[in-house]
């Protein structure tokens, strides 16, 4: 039960911490493409590759709950692939196919680049 608790705790900071980078951004980038959503998906890909870099090489010893309190809880609620897919079909929607499609393109072709720079970054300094 403890578990369950703190995975739900850890999703709640996850989800707050997506809240504010979501609402933050269109204020820094005047744009109608979802630079929010696209911020906390790449940022989420680059941590759980480099929690996963971290478990691969030993580099710190993390108990097997905590890594599920990050990446399941925190992790799980900072990224958003319902979001994801809303914001692509409100471009649709609205006409806008350029950046609906490149949403696509940067999310998954960035999104799979970031893990893999934060998976490898723990690999070159262990």
């Amino acid at each position: 039960m403890k578990s369950y608790l703190l995975i739900a705790l850890f999703g709640a900071f996850g989800t707050l911490a997506r809240f504010s980078v979501i609402q933050i951004t269109p204020k820094i980038f005047q744009t109608i493409f979802p630079v929010g959503t696209l911020t906390v998906n790449l940022l989420g890909c680059f941590l759980i590759g480099l929690v996963s870099g971290i478990l691969d090489t030993k580099f710190l010893t993390i108990d097997e709950n905590f890594k599920n309190y990050i990446t399941i809880g925190f992790l799980g609620g900072f990224t958003t692939f319902s979001s994801f897919s809303q914001d692509f079909f409100n471009l649709i929607n609205s006409s806008n196919y350029l950046f609906a499609f490149s949403y696509i393109f940067i999310s998954v072709f960035f999104g799979l680049l970031m893990f893999y720079l934060g998976d490898k970054i723990i690999h070159i300094i262990s």
